[in-house]
């Protein structure tokens, strides 16, 4: 297939494109700079900027998978920082829209980034809530917090091309791990040292994915072009937060004896803590399990092993 991929560069993009090359795909790279992406992966794909999407014929490419936009987790929320993280998604979104829209005959199926935010946080309790699947009711217009509001636009910013005739498929993604990537670059330091914590009363659900399974989640797509819609992409089991921190504790030998209360979270992190650390949704991967996809890690701890 040639593909064109936007965001490339980013975490999950890093890991997808030598998965893509080893199935013998034709990546086409954009981003902000092409500069960048050369160095990044070298002669391995052809690098364009945005600047140069236009000069690009939409009916040459089978597929676009879009990962584009900022880091949620990089800085806390400001104003400006929340304003970047929507218009990143939504923007690189309505850009790739319009520019597949052009397609005269073949149109490219859109392989868009969203997340499991979409469906809002649930009631934090000692057991875990009820989980949600993809067919889980969005209150469209109604976000109940700021990762459900991006999530929703991020959504939105897709229906155009559904309306052109664009094939789309939503992959929302959980948490996604991998060794010192993401956010277990941010944890294992402090778990080394044993200073690893339970966050608030640690019963906030956490869903997640291992890296590996997401990259094969997505070629499983690739492969499945009448799969269309939103598509959960986490792993079947979610667990708490202080089961997720006992695990990680645990595969590195380290003690978890420290607990940092909400209202630090809240004092040092914001909204940002609120909502990214003491809160959470339990989502099931329903939609890939009905599909056959097969998970090399199922359960926290095989993925954390």
């Amino acid at each position: 297939m040639r593909i064109i991929l936007a965001g490339a560069t980013g975490f999950v993009g890093r890991n997808l494109v030598p998965a893509l090359l080893k199935e013998h795909h034709e990546l086409v790279v954009i981003g902000r700079s092409a500069n960048k992406i050369a160095k990044v992966f070298g002669p391995t794909v052809t690098p364009y900027s945005w600047n140069e999407l236009d000069t690009l014929l939409p009916d040459s490419f089978d597929a676009i998978i879009n990962l584009a936009g900022e880091n949620i987790g990089e800085s806390r929320w400001s104003d400006r920082i929340k304003k970047k993280i929507k218009d990143s998604r939504v923007h690189a979104t309505q850009k790739l829209v319009a520019w597949a829209a052009r397609a005269e005959q073949k149109k490219p199926h859109l392989y868009n980034t969203s997340a499991i935010g979409i469906y809002g946080r649930q009631p934090v309790e000692e057991k875990l809530p009820p989980p949600m699947t993809e067919a889980h009711k969005i209150h469209w217009g109604h976000p109940s917090d700021f990762l459900s509001e991006v999530t929703q636009a991020w959504e939105e910013a897709t229906k155009p091309a559904v309306s052109a005739g664009i094939p789309v498929t939503l992959m929302r993604f959980a948490v996604v791990l991998k060794r010192w990537e993401g956010v277990l670059k941010k944890l294992e330091p402090s778990f080394w040292f044993g200073l690893g914590s339970r966050l608030g009363s640690g019963c906030q659900p956490f869903s997640w994915i291992h890296i590996h399974d997401l990259v094969y989640a997505i070629l499983f797509l690739l492969q499945h072009p009448e799969i269309t819609g939103p598509v959960n992409l986490c792993a079947p089991e979610c667990v708490t937060q202080k089961a997720f921190a006992k695990e990680l504790a645990r595969v590195m030998h380290r003690p978890l004896c420290l607990t940092m209360p909400a209202f630090v979270i809240k004092i040092l992190f914001g909204q940002m803590g609120e909502e990214l650390l003491l809160g959470g949704q339990n989502v099931i991967p329903e939609r890939l399990k009905q599909l056959g996809f097969k998970f090399s890690y199922p359960t926290l701890a095989s993925a954390l092993r």
